[in-house]
């Protein structure tokens, strides 16, 4: 993979978690929990190919 394309990966990721975290405050925990989910089965995938 693309640097470039790798960190952009992480930066939608980050922002898609810090916005997750935002709403988690005001009591809505969806987006948290499926931002979580996504990001754990990315790093696996990713981490995974490796080996």
């Amino acid at each position: 993979m693309n640097v470039f394309l790798a960190l952009f990966a992480w930066f939608v990721m980050a922002a898609i978690l810090v916005v997750a975290v935002v709403m988690a405050v005001h009591g809505s925990f969806w987006l948290l929990i499926l931002g979580f989910l996504g990001f754990v089965l990315a790093v696996a995938k990713i981490g995974c190919l490796s080996q």
